[in-house]
């Protein structure tokens, strides 16, 4: 049995505060998931009016609003305080309780979902206590998804990545630059982990190709939400982001089309006999 490989504990301290510094930023910055994410959740996991949900790290609350507005009452699990206060600042208190604390240290009564989900946040969470949880959290033949947006496509050619590796590598890794999975499309590793360890049967994922363009100010936008980016002084940011821009303009007429890739993974927990 194996999961993905994840980040570790030193990187998963320094997401989090890196990420919290700026949640006008994040929204800002990083793109809608794909639609056929919200018919998984509908079609697959039962997703409906009266359906109670648990989020884990929403942020600042993009999937939580789409999923109020399919009629579900949200738990919205969220470690960072600043993270947390836009989340209350910009929900409806009568459909969104916010839970600021983490998801492995939350007092969350066990059989108490019908679903549970994580939008690029789960691979922050210790796994030897999320998973687990996250198998007990959710009622007899209640589902879980975890979802991520993988930043790139090692399917397709990506003619802005190839031209600007060179700026982005030398301080970090990039998705797909060595030869494991990345964690965000491992399929076999996050269904071992579901399976094996939060103790889900009817696994199933699925992968979702589509294309991001973006234009100068939404490009600057979204790289400045990349932890290989924020962890840099502030000037380096800029001066990196202004390359980005230049690169942009010059070589690809101001509007840049990138193949991302969105993977959602989705299990159930077997019904009560």
């Amino acid at each position: 049995m194996h999961g993905p490989v994840l980040p570790d504990a030193s990187l998963r301290a320094e997401a989090c505060r890196l990420y919290g510094a700026d949640p006008k930023g994040y929204e800002a910055g990083r793109p809608d998931y794909p639609e056929r994410v919200y018919e998984l959740l509908t079609t697959r996991c039962g997703l409906g009016p009266s359906s109670t949900v648990m989020e884990i790290g929403p942020g600042t609350g993009r999937v939580t609003r789409r999923l109020t507005a399919l009629g579900a009452h949200v738990v919205a699990v969220e470690p960072d305080h600043a993270m947390a206060a836009h989340l209350r600042a910009s929900t409806d208190p009568s459909s969104v309780g916010v839970v600021e604390e983490s998801f492995e240290n939350a007092s969350i009564a066990e059989d108490q979902f019908d679903l549970a989900v994580a939008a690029m946040s789960f691979h922050w969470v210790d796994q030897n206590v999320g998973l687990p949880k996250l198998g007990r959290v959710i009622r007899p033949g209640g589902w879980v998804a975890l979802w991520w947006t993988l930043f790139g496509d090692p399917a397709r050619p990506d003619p802005f990545l190839e031209a600007t590796r060179d700026l982005i590598e030398p301080r970090g890794s990039v998705a797909g630059s060595d030869d494991r999975v990345p964690f965000e499309v491992d399929a076999e590793g996050w269904a071992d982990a579901l399976s094996g360890r939060a103790g889900l049967v009817d696994i199933e994922s699925e992968r979702i190709p589509w294309t991001a363009r973006l234009d100068a100010e939404r490009l600057r936008a979204l790289y400045g939400t990349m932890i290989t980016i924020r962890r840099r002084s502030p000037s380096e940011q800029r001066q990196l982001l202004d390359r980005l821009v230049s690169i942009a303009w010059s070589d690809f007429g101001g509007l840049v089309e990138r193949p991302f890739v969105t993977a959602i993974n989705m299990g159930r927990r077997a019904s009560s006999n």
